[in-house]
């Protein structure tokens, strides 16, 4: 093999070995940032902070409020987020939909368009104090004078068979939020605004079912205020809420579902901060959660193995593991310690193994000593 043809080996192994998953995700954390700053949004790639109880964002109105408690703590996720879902909806209101609406406007009423997004903010006053509702819209269609006619919620599934095409009703949780962008949107203008679509698109077939949505003072008050007003008070005393989904298989998808006690892990009912013990967590959510407020202060010793660039980090702690028997306790990256790195398998205890006691070590995290564990 001459020299010239070693040369285009080592290049095409190294272009092989540099397309790695890590590669990409690290690739289009670095894409988001720059689209952010590009966009006036250097919040969004801002480390989270922990928001007040009383603020409230449309889109989270009517979920479960296990799961909304959990966000809002910056607990750590243990998924990898639907980035395709995201892209692929945001496609479709930005170049099926907007366009769309722009076409629609124009032929029906001369002096109308399309604002991409409104800002809504305000308070709603309850038995439990003033709660402050912030979010964005979608497209909303406004008058040549910018006061918005009829504002749109749009959501993209996979299929839309499930909705009864004579007759179409809106997921609750959909509703819920065109109505608290009705109320908010209904204070700026002088004539009444109290109609709105969901707008559901199928993200295979690009159909399209406009669900007409009518202000509901009720369902506003008693089921949506009422919602959030609990959700405030669960985070203003720290109490874990019940877990409560629209529907059981939103248990699947949940990004906190071995938290809560709904996968076949061992735990059940766990506070908010931290890691979970002897559980792999994606690169994306370790990094997020160290850096979030609330979110995790140290590594476990499963995450440290999975992850050593992070562990190596001067600002980064690592919890040590623990000996439940012997009560001995053993830095995660001791060379005696024999481990494959496989949670399922933790390592055993040095000093009661030469004793001739063979015990499983354990994370030393707070949640293991709070006896999270079995």
């Amino acid at each position: 093999m001459t020299a010239s043809t070693l040369q285009f080996h080592d290049r095409i192994r190294m272009l092989s070995e540099a397309i790695t998953k890590d590669a990409f995700t690290d690739w289009y954390r670095e894409r988001q940032i720059r689209q952010n700053l590009r966009d006036g949004q250097p919040w969004r790639h801002a480390p989270d902070t922990l928001r007040d109880p009383e603020r409230h964002s449309p889109h989270q109105l009517l979920q479960c409020q296990r799961k909304t408690y959990y966000k809002a703590k910056n607990t750590p996720v243990e998924d990898e987020p639907p980035a395709g879902i995201f892209w692929a909806g945001s496609r479709i209101e930005e170049d099926l939909i907007m366009p769309f609406l722009e076409d629609v406007a124009l032929d029906t009423a001369a002096d109308a368009y399309v604002q991409n997004s409104m800002w809504v903010e305000y308070e709603m006053a309850t038995d439990q104090g003033a709660l402050h509702i912030k979010g964005s819209t979608d497209p909303v269609i406004c008058t040549e004078a910018g006061d918005p006619l009829l504002p749109t919620e749009i959501k993209t599934k996979r299929s839309l068979t499930q909705f009864d095409q004579a007759d179409p009703t809106p997921d609750r949780r959909h509703k819920a939020q065109l109505h608290a962008y009705l109320h908010g949107l209904d204070q700026t203008v002088s004539h009444s605004l109290d109609m709105g679509l969901v707008i559901y698109v199928d993200r295979t077939q690009h159909d399209l079912l406009p669900v007409c949505v009518e202000f509901d003072s009720e369902f506003w008050t008693d089921t949506v205020i009422d919602w959030a007003a609990d959700q405030t008070t669960y985070r203003l005393s720290d109490e874990l809420p019940p877990a409560d989904p629209e529907q059981q298989w939103e248990c699947e998808y949940c990004s906190y579902r071995q938290r809560c006690g709904r996968d076949d892990d061992p735990f059940a009912d766990t506070p908010a901060a931290g890691f979970l013990p002897l559980t792999s967590y994606p690169r994306h959510a370790v990094v997020e959660a160290l850096e979030a407020e609330g979110g995790a202060d140290a590594l476990t010793p499963t995450l440290a193995y999975q992850h050593p660039d992070l562990a190596a980090e001067a600002e980064t702690d690592v919890y040590p593991w623990t000996c439940v028997l012997c009560g001995e306790e053993y830095a995660w990256d001791w060379d005696e310690l024999e481990w494959d790195g496989n949670p399922a398998n933790p390592p055993m205890c040095p000093a009661c193994t030469s004793g001739h006691w063979f015990t499983e070590l354990a994370e030393g995290t707070p949640l293991w000593e709070d006896g999270l564990h079995e």
